[in-house]
This record gives structure tokens, sequence and C-alpha cells, in this order.
């Protein structure tokens, strides 16, 4: 339970500066009933999410979520598109019942090509126009399926989960306890490739016993990305982040979707 406590802040912290974007994903088949293989999913297919992160901006909070179209042969076309609340108060997209819009036509802020063989795992579209591309930071290629339109296969123990969260302080997230992370040099460090990454100023992380994650867009976001921009200049956009808070501490091999943090950057 500590191991996905972890992981779950520590993707809190590597998402501090924006929001994530699958383009790579396991092969869809299915075993039930009389047919066992690779489907072909016709239209869309939302991708459940292990724990939901929303951004929140002065005009409205950015969740980012993925959708996934198979063809019979297990090609894949990958799409990344927003939930924008203009209330930003984060109103995530409900994976109770299933987030399963297949006709959803909005504007996609990354279109990524997964064919089944001879796949670069990480190679993506980016369209900076689109409503929540300023949130993109993260680009993941997903190595475990975790279902499709309200079809989840991740089964984390939400309420053991919870409870390991009894030593955060909490506050109020529409009438529910959310807990809260707060993220400065004085209990965090965060290093890409043995360069430690300056944090400036404390940036505090919300986080419910649901995995949803909220992270307020306050100015110190603007130098992040800046100093992030720089360094992706320099070093390129694939990194092993090493990253500590409080006791726990991890490595995770991250690839940045420079494109977006460089047209960010500037634009903050």
């Amino acid at each position: 339970m500590k191991k996905l406590l972890g992981i779950l802040l520590v993707t809190a912290l590597v998402a501090a500066v924006g929001g994530c974007a699958l383009t790579d994903y396991p092969v869809i088949t299915d075993d039930r009933g009389d047919y066992s293989g690779v489907i072909r999913t016709g239209h869309k297919a939302y991708i459940t999410q292990t724990s939901q992160v929303a951004t929140i901006w002065p005009d409205g909070s950015d969740e980012l979520f993925s959708m996934v179209y198979q063809n019979a042969y297990g090609d894949q076309r990958l799409y990344t598109f927003n939930n924008f609340d203009p209330t930003a108060t984060a109103l995530f997209l409900d994976q109770n019942y299933g987030y399963c819009d297949w006709n959803y036509e909005g504007c996609e802020i990354v279109r990524a090509w997964n064919p089944h063989q001879n796949d670069d795992a990480l190679d993506y579209e980016f369209f900076a126009d689109c409503s929540g591309a300023r949130s993109l930071s993260l680009l993941v290629a997903q190595q475990n399926r975790l279902g499709e339109c309200g079809d989840g296969l991740f089964s984390a123990d939400v309420q053991g989960l919870a409870g390991e969260f009894a030593d955060l302080a909490t506050t109020t997230w529409r009438g529910e306890t959310a807990y809260v992370i707060p993220v400065s040099a004085a209990n965090t460090s965060v290093a890409l490739d043995g360069v430690v990454v300056p944090l400036y100023g404390q940036f505090n992380g919300f986080v419910t016993d649901r995995l949803q994650v909220m992270i307020p867009m306050t100015p110190n976001a603007r130098h992040e990305l800046k100093w992030l921009s720089r360094w992706i200049a320099e070093n390129g956009s694939s990194a092993t982040a090493t990253i500590s808070w409080g006791s726990l501490s991890t490595d995770v091999q991250v690839r940045f979707a420079e494109q977006g943090i460089h047209h960010n950057a500037d634009r903050l």
C-alpha cells in the first residue's frame, strides 16, 4: 500500500506543472463469451485512469483524459482531450459509471499513432490551440492495460490507501475530505538525471480518497516551466526523475512533452 501511495504522490509531483498524454497502450483483447482475441473498438473508447489529475488555473480547471480507437489488427489511435471546468472547481469525469461518450468530438491536444508492430512508443502530434494544451507536461507509454469505457481493470484498495493518508493535513473538497500534499524544498527533492530541480516556493496539491488529485497552478509554476524548458533544450526530453517526498522516494522514467512545455513556458 505504501508503494501505491508513493506512486500516487510522485505522480502528483511530476505532474505539478501539468497533465499527461498516453502515447502507447496495450492491445485490447476480450476473453469473455465465445470469442477470445483482439477486438475492434469500432469507435473511440475512454481509457480508465488510475488516478485523475486536474490543474486549476484562474479561468478554469483542466483534466486531461485519453481515448483509444483500435482496429481488428490491434493498431490504435490514441487521443488526449480536456475536461474543462470554467468554475475552476475540478468537476472530474465520473468513472464510477464510465465515461462512454464515444461520439465525443472535442479538439485533441495530442494524437498518437500506435501500431501493433514497429512502433515508437512516444511519438505524437501536439495541437497547441486546443483547450487543455497549457496543462500538458508528460508523455506516458502505458505498459499495463487499465480498462476502457467503464470496464475498469485497475483494482486499488481505495479505503486502505486512504488510511495511509492519515498523517496528512486535511481540508474539505465539495463536502468531502481531501488530503493536503505540501511540496516545497523543505520536504521534497527532485533530480533529473542527477541535476537538482529548484523548487520555487510551495505548491499545495490535494488528493481525495477516490484518488482524484488537484493542483492549483500558482505563479511559481511559471518559474518551474521556464527552468524545465531550459533543461529540456540542453538535455533532451527523457530523464530518470529521482523524487523524494518526506519518507517516500522513488525513481521514475519520464519523457516530457517538449513541444507543450516550450509553448506554455513562453505563454505564462
